[in-house]
């Protein structure tokens, strides 16, 4: 049998009608700002004896709907009725809630169990209902799961709250992949390099990491195997400057920046195609969502600006214009279809967002910092930056037009981050 402590026992029902609210949230998802969802979120009811961790899950589950920017998280409503299965729909009506979220734990031993409810206040009905059962350290990815389920109920949006970041950390040319969980929790280190590692991309399906480092010769690719077993490879040949790699949204390719060229390998780094040539310094390739199309940075007009081409190297085309273009990221969500890129300028270095057409410029941070390495959440509706805004490099997490900045890690510097799963 599955490890039943780790969470899931099912479903307690699902009601599949789209309520009234979340119509209005899914139709100014894309607008240049969104008006956030309120919703109400009482501490769970204990079914026996109270425990200290019982309402963990609901502390995590509130942190994840605030951080996602989309709703308003109401704690406090006077003397709501708790009786039986029925709602006090009016108690929350009056308190501004428009969704409700309701549920008991009960404590047995290391294990919660947790039955929990998402509800539409205005039009008085269930939405969807869960239960779970976890050992008290996996209790925050069973309410991650259940953000994710909110999260699509009532935007939408897939989430990424159960989600991994990758990012490098380390100083000057002692430099190591880690990964967390999106929120900053559970660091685990994955190389012991100890040199200069930059740049990871993680395939799609979340189980694959590329990146490049300095290890043994000057700045080859290597492929980490997450799953099943770990597995770490190098796939470039030496003497060769080879950086920036991303994967395909298919996972059978990788392109990357091959002595200031753009080249494209298969997952094995077998069958190298070169797709521009000159003397320009052409890096930093992103693929479309569809994997089509290909965006890039090169100074073949003289600054660094972000180029478009297909993905066989053909139809190049220039979307920025004048100043320093760098760093672009393409979301893997064809509905929003933005390059996220970074333009530094003198009052500081920020991050802007493109269509691949170049029109619909959009300024997303305004500092006077660093604000660099944008990196999409596989939902492709939020962007992770690295900011020194709070002092030293760390991750930051926004919204595709720019709202709700906050920090996701803090700590020691922190760099390149890319979504995992």
């Amino acid at each position: 049998m599955y490890q039943r402590i780790i969470f899931l026992a099912g479903a307690l029902f699902l009601v599949s009608t789209l309520n009234s609210f979340s119509r209005i949230i899914l139709e100014g998802i894309y607008a240049p700002s969104v008006e956030p969802i309120p919703i109400a979120i009482p501490d769970l009811n204990p079914i026996g004896q109270k425990n200290t961790y019982g309402n963990k899950f609901i502390e995590v589950l509130r942190q994840d709907l605030k951080n996602s920017g989309l709703f308003n998280i109401i704690t406090n409503v006077q003397n709501p009725s708790t009786s039986g299965e029925s709602v006090d729909y009016q108690a929350y009506f009056d308190a501004g809630a428009d969704a409700l979220i309701r549920g008991d734990y009960k404590a047995s031993g290391n294990n919660i169990e947790v039955a929990i409810r998402l509800f539409d206040v205005k039009d008085e009905q269930p939405i969807i209902g869960r239960s779970y059962e976890a050992s008290v350290g996996r209790l925050p990815e069973a309410a991650h799961r259940f953000a994710n389920h909110v999260l699509r109920e009532l935007t939408g949006i897939d989430g990424f709250f159960t989600s991994k970041v990758v990012y490098v950390s380390g100083s000057k040319r002692k430099r190591d992949l880690y990964m967390m969980d999106y929120d900053g929790e559970n660091i685990r280190r994955l190389t012991h390099h100890k040199s200069l590692v930059l740049s990871p991309s993680c395939s799609k399906d979340g189980s694959k990491i590329v990146f490049n480092s300095d290890k043994v010769w000057d700045q080859d690719l290597y492929v980490i195997n997450l799953y099943p077993r770990y597995k770490e490879k190098r796939i470039s040949k030496p003497y060769k400057l080879d950086q920036s790699a991303e994967w395909s949204p298919d996972g059978s390719k990788i392109v990357f920046s091959l002595d200031g060229d753009i080249a494209v390998v298969n997952s094995e780094g077998k069958g190298l195609r070169k797709l521009t040539r000159g003397r320009a310094i052409d890096v930093s390739p992103t693929w479309s969502a569809d994997g089509s199309e290909i965006a890039f940075v090169s100074d073949r007009a003289g600054s660094p600006n972000i180029y478009v081409m297909s993905a066989a190297g053909k139809n190049v085309r220039r979307i920025t214009k004048g100043g320093y273009n760098t760093d672009p990221s393409w979301s893997p969500n064809p509905k929003v279809n933005k390059i996220a890129y970074v333009k530094v300028e003198k009052a500081g270095v920020n991050i802007f967002s493109i269509r691949s057409d170049g029109s619909g410029e959009q300024r997303l941070t305004w500092s006077t910092r660093r604000n660099e390495n944008p990196s999409w959440t596989p939902d492709g509706h939020y962007i992770s930056f690295v900011s020194n805004r709070g002092g030293t490099n760390n991750i930051y997490l926004m919204f595709h037009n720019g709202q709700n900045q906050i920090p996701l890690s803090k700590g020691a510097p922190k760099m390149f981050p890319t979504w995992c799963g």
